[in-house]
């Protein structure tokens, strides 16, 4: 009911047909029309006495499971996914025609190259078996492989297995070892074999199958320039605003400007491009550092790392002390690198806080979390990211290209859930 109550006042206000803007105009609206209607159906059938027409039933609530699509309309990001797909459809079309016409030309050729070929005996010693009648003779069983080239058909199969790269050597090596009609196979009889699974591998699993990633690419990025009219406008508020906000902020005194000798050399120090080297230079030497411990390492090796420890934590907490003194607590915040920074030594500084605990032994520490600590030592290579500007910029072009990720995992949990409930409809029943 609440699926309809949401329904009718969009179809009082938007008309039905009539009209460019009308409800039945979108193809979204059409879906949720039809749930509603099979929403209603499926009430209505049910105070009616459903065990009387059970089949009609058990279809409605088939139906039924298709109710979650409807979260499609209502977030963009996830339409814009399902849109694409859409799109797709037509140019894939005759991407499978591509597919299907090398499936049948290499299936054909398989047939050619290894019908009743791929037969084998199966007994206690085959050893001196070489063909079906000495198999049949020593009264063992003369079988095929579960995958063959005896037909088109079972040749197709064998090479949908080949397209899908699961199981494929098998297949491959069954026909290498291929001798003749009613031959026991010998291993690596016809080596040459390779060359036919090899080239439908590259031809059709890396190459045509591939195609169907680029269409989909390309459709997205046609449904993407729609939206990319009203993105640009936001664009160009955004930089207007930005425009307008350092015009404001040239003419304004800095913020230094009222610093003492001693900060404003401070802060002099924290703009300059060689404590940027410098840091670099001294998370290079740390990386190479912690690069050399290892299992069984000798008693000196072991206190060495642990004053080299001790020398780059002290340094990343000057670091961090002189950033805050030069930019003051809300200007030093504001830099999400300068908040990562202060993240990694405020966890280097734990670490060697619990360290020290537990060789004192004042107080009982797990052990895991000593190791934990230790563990995250690492993520000191993360402040490199921000003098690396190349990296920071691949870095944000995967940050940006993750809420269409998101809206693709939404798609397949949609997708997972709607089988999910057909399987309970479907075979719910069976055990």
């Amino acid at each position: 009911m609440e699926v309809c109550a949401a329904a009718c006042p969009q179809v009082v206000s938007m008309g039905l047909y009539v009209g460019e803007k009308a409800y039945l105009r979108s193809s979204w609206n059409i879906l949720d029309g039809f749930l509603v209607f099979v929403s209603l159906i499926d009430i209505v059938v049910s105070m009616a006495g459903g065990a009387k027409i059970l089949g009609v039933l058990r279809v409605l609530r088939l139906l039924r499971t298709l109710r979650p699509l409807r979260v499609i309309s209502r977030a963009p990001g996830l339409k814009l996914v399902v849109e694409t797909l859409i799109t797709s459809l037509k140019p894939i079309g005759n991407i499978v025609l591509i597919c299907c016409a090398f499936f049948i030309i290499f299936g054909i050729l398989g047939v050619q190259l290894f019908k009743g070929k791929f037969y084998y005996c199966v007994g206690f010693d085959v050893k001196n078996i070489t063909n079906k009648s000495d198999c049949l003779a020593a009264n063992y069983r003369w079988v095929h492989h579960k995958y063959n080239f005896d037909n088109l058909g079972q040749a197709l199969m064998s090479l949908f297995v080949l397209a899908s790269k699961d199981g494929w050597v098998n297949i491959m090596y069954h026909g290498l070892d291929a001798v003749g009609i009613d031959q026991q196979p010998s291993t690596n009889n016809s080596p040459w074999m390779l060359l036919y699974f090899i080239s439908f591998l590259l031809i059709v699993s890396f190459f045509v199958l591939n195609m169907f990633v680029g269409v989909v690419v390309e459709n997205f990025h046609k449904c993407r320039q729609h939206q990319e009219v009203e993105e640009a406008k936001r664009r160009e508020e955004k930089r207007q605003r930005r425009m307008e906000k350092k015009r404001r902020k040239a003419q304004k005194v800095p913020y230094y400007a009222s610093y003492g000798q001693t900060r404003l050399a401070i802060h002099t120090l924290c703009t300059s491009h060689y404590l940027d080297l410098t840091i670099t230079f001294i998370i290079c030497i740390n990386v190479i550092t912690m690069s050399l411990e290892h299992f069984g390492q000798p008693k000196s090796l072991e206190t060495a790392l642990k004053y080299c420890n001790y020398f780059f934590t002290s340094t990343f907490v000057i670091e961090a002390t002189l950033k805050l003194v030069a930019f003051g607590f809300r200007r030093f915040f504001k830099d999400r690198w300068n908040q990562l920074d202060l993240a990694i030594v405020l966890l280097s500084v734990m670490g060697i806080t619990l360290e020290e605990i537990e060789i004192n032994a004042s107080l009982p520490i797990n052990p895991t979390i000593i190791r934990i600590m230790r563990v995250l030592r690492i993520a000191r290579v993360l402040k490199l990211l921000k003098m690396a500007t190349g990296m920071r910029a691949l870095l944000d072009t995967v940050v940006q290209a993750l809420p269409q990720v998101g809206n693709l995992g939404l798609l397949f949990m949609l997708l997972f859930f709607i089988y999910a409930a057909l399987g309970v409809e479907l075979f719910g029943e069976l055990g």
